[in-house]
């Protein structure tokens, strides 16, 4: 745990707003993109393993803002320095997109052993129909409540961010400096990026896919099948 951030003066306005403690928003333009996960079986789901695939979308999102309630800080530094893993963490809230399309979609099928959950990819005797593994995707239907949904933003960067996100929405860049009507620069700057010290607010948590993945089938399993909670734990290999 690192000691709490120092306050930076140039993020603190006249009328003594510190933009590194209130909410925030993130705009993305360019292209995200994003993988919807659901869980779906062809029998009545009973148990975990009465999961037979997982059905996955892929595509893109443009226009998209996230937000961010809870800022102490780290959290507003991560997107400033453009830090983030893979995905959008949990402290950074989908809001809302301007686009978004989904151009691919497959079916991973669900395997249980020894505690560990794999979704693997097709193989022939999944699409076999004289093979015991034969799984008939036409009859699956989603069993679980729960859909996974996650937007990819470590290869982008916000084109701005809006400080003070309740009240007086302040547009700035990633360099600190106001934006004007037309998100062109102005001669104002809020805070300078160069100035702010990394070991002052590097605690924030980051985000990879897998543990995405994780976190999705720990509250499924909390929701679903609270009696198999803690005994199953997706495997690190998973696809």
């Amino acid at each position: 745990m690192s000691a709490e951030p120092h306050e930076n003066t140039s993020a603190i306005n006249s009328e003594g707003k510190n933009y590194f403690k209130l909410p925030f928003e993130a705009y993305y333009s360019e292209h995200l993109a994003v993988t919807i996960l659901d869980f779906q079986s062809d029998i009545d789901v009973k148990k975990f393993e009465d999961i037979k695939v997982v059905h996955r979308e892929q595509g893109g999102a443009w226009g998209v803002t996230f937000r961010c309630s809870s800022n102490t800080g780290p959290e507003l530094y991560c997107c400033i320095k453009n830090l983030h893993d893979e995905v959008a963490p949990e402290w950074l809230e989908f809001l809302d997109e301007e686009n978004i399309e989904f151009n691919s979609g497959d079916i991973l099928p669900v395997s249980v052993k020894k505690g560990e959950i794999v979704f693997m990819e097709l193989s022939d005797a999944h699409e076999d129909e004289n093979s015991k593994e034969y799984l008939d995707i036409g009859s699956m239907e989603n069993c679980c409540t729960k859909t996974f949904m996650a937007y990819e933003i470590a290869d982008s960067e916000p084109d701005y961010l809006v400080l003070d996100a309740d009240n007086s929405r302040i547009k700035v860049s990633l360099e600190g400096f106001l934006l004007d009507d037309s998100d062109i620069e102005t001669d104002v700057r809020i805070f300078n990026p160069d100035e702010l010290a990394e070991e002052d607010y590097e605690n924030y948590t980051r985000l990879d896919m897998w543990e995405a993945k994780v976190d999705w089938v720990d509250s499924t399993l909390e929701k679903e099948f609270p009696n198999q909670k803690g005994k199953l734990k997706l495997a690190f290999e998973t696809e």
